[in-house]
């Protein structure tokens, strides 16, 4: 590879990087802050921040020195929105769940050793879940990332097993044993539920949605404070989230 050729793939990736900064609890970037995080010179975060914002990636904050993201984004998102297939076809039946339970639902999917958040509508109480549209959490500390993994490979299970399973609150299960055993009962039962796991003192209920081919590949699921949750919810929620999951299957072709 040519030094040129080095030198403008460093770049991309650096600027990928500075993208990959924001989040939901930082919507403006400086210059300094990025230098600082980035272990890059100022003279390199200007001149890619420069770039970024020529092609409408960034955009000058007008309140500070700082940057947001830009209009671009939104452009791209669209796309993805418009072309991917579980976001088309699964996001309808989400407001119908939302309407019926009050709570926030979302579609989930496998990406490695993580799970990811295709689409989430918040329901009318919200409260934070530690989960959003495009947000990546641990496979193994979620009731949608257990549930596609109990409908995986055994070579998958083995694989995600075998690594250290982190302890993100105390109800997070980190025992292999214990965890494999949790796969078995979810895969035998349908549905995964947890409380806890990935935040203190939030529920998540997720059923599998298969497509054509009789694969589950995605989860719906809802989320929300377990103060809300009783038996008589329980029940009700289990109903209204098996039917959501069926007519979402359906809707990617199932015929089951």
């Amino acid at each position: 590879m040519t030094e040129k050729r080095s030198d403008q793939l460093s770049s991309v990736s650096n600027a990928l990087r500075i993208l990959e900064h924001f989040s939901n609890n930082q919507a403006v970037v400086y210059v300094g802050e990025l230098a600082r995080d980035l272990g890059l010179s100022k003279s390199t975060i200007s001149r890619l921040v420069r770039t970024l914002e020529q092609h409408d990636f960034l955009a000058r904050d007008p309140h500070s020195q700082g940057y947001l993201l830009g209009n671009k984004l939104l452009t791209i998102a669209g796309i993805y929105t418009n072309t991917n297939e579980l976001y088309r076809e699964v996001g309808p039946v989400l407001s119908e769940i939302v309407q019926k339970t009050n709570e926030s639902a979302q579609i989930a999917a496998i990406d490695g050793s993580e799970v990811f958040y295709v689409h989430k509508m918040n329901g009318p109480y919200y409260s934070d879940a530690g989960t959003q549209i495009g947000q990546k959490n641990p496979i193994h500390a979620t009731s949608s990332g257990k549930l596609l993994l109990a409908y995986s490979d055994e070579a998958i299970i083995d694989e995600v097993a075998s690594q250290p399973l982190q302890a993100l609150t105390e109800h997070t299960i980190t025992n292999s044993i214990q965890f494999k055993k949790e796969l078995s009962k979810i895969r035998s039962q349908g549905y995964s539920f947890s409380v806890g796991e990935l935040t203190e003192g939030n529920y998540s209920l997720a059923f599998p949605v298969y497509n054509y081919e009789d694969k589950v590949v995605c989860a719906l699921s809802i989320v929300g404070p377990v103060t809300r949750m009783n038996k008589d919810k329980m029940k009700d929620y289990m109903r209204i989230l098996k039917s959501a999951a069926q007519e979402a299957s359906e809707r990617l072709g199932y015929d089951g």
